[in-house]
């Protein structure tokens, strides 16, 4: 069966790739749909806009998500827009680099931090029966980055309880236990509801 993924970010898209293997998974970007606009005032409302959109436009069953990294000391910033933090064309590279420059203002090497990752699956044009599926991990931000792994912030984020950074632990392990690990593994327990 296939499933479209309402993402243009091939970190993303492999990490739904792995988890799906029972699934024909075809990335937005093979059927030219363009990223929706992320309106939403909530990681849900914006995961439903993305699976809405790609369900919208190419009748397939499709998952959206959306995460981001809270850090309190920062009013909750990145938040909703942490793949935009240093602008609208930011690289990973450049969002990291305004991150560890808001912190180093305040003269913080590590401070407390969250990542939060909401997975919404749209296969009905009734909104309210689309699956909506959260995961969450706790830890710390640090202003210098470490490791290859992984995108996004995770050369910066220690999970609690752990030494390393999500770029550095081993792909599998993050996967288990990371936010977007997390909302999978309720996706997966639930997908069969919806498809």
């Amino acid at each position: 069966m296939k499933i479209l993924i309402a993402s243009s970010n091939s970190g993303k898209i492999e990490e739904f790739k792995s988890i799906l293997k029972d699934f024909e998974v075809i990335p937005q970007k093979h059927l030219n749909i363009e990223d929706v606009e992320e309106t939403g005032t909530t990681f849900s409302e914006n995961a439903l806009l993305k699976a809405n959109n790609g369900f919208l436009n190419s009748g397939l069953p499709s998952i959206g998500d959306d995460s981001g990294l809270i850090v309190p000391l920062l009013n909750g910033d990145p938040g909703l827009y942490s793949a935009r933090y240093a602008g609208e064309h930011a690289t990973d590279q450049d969002n990291r680099d305004k991150l560890s420059q808001e912190l180093k203002k305040l003269n913080v090497q590590q401070t407390p931090a969250s990542f939060i990752c909401v997975i919404a699956v749209v296969n009905d044009q009734d909104l309210s029966k689309s699956l909506i599926c959260e995961g969450r991990v706790d830890g710390s931000i640090t202003v210098e980055s470490s490791g290859h792994g992984g995108f996004g912030y995770d050369p910066m984020f220690i999970p609690q309880n752990f030494e390393q950074t999500f770029a550095e632990i081993d792909f599998a392990l993050k996967q288990k236990i990371s936010h977007r690990g997390q909302a999978l593994a309720v996706l997966q327990e639930n997908l069969s509801k919806i498809i």
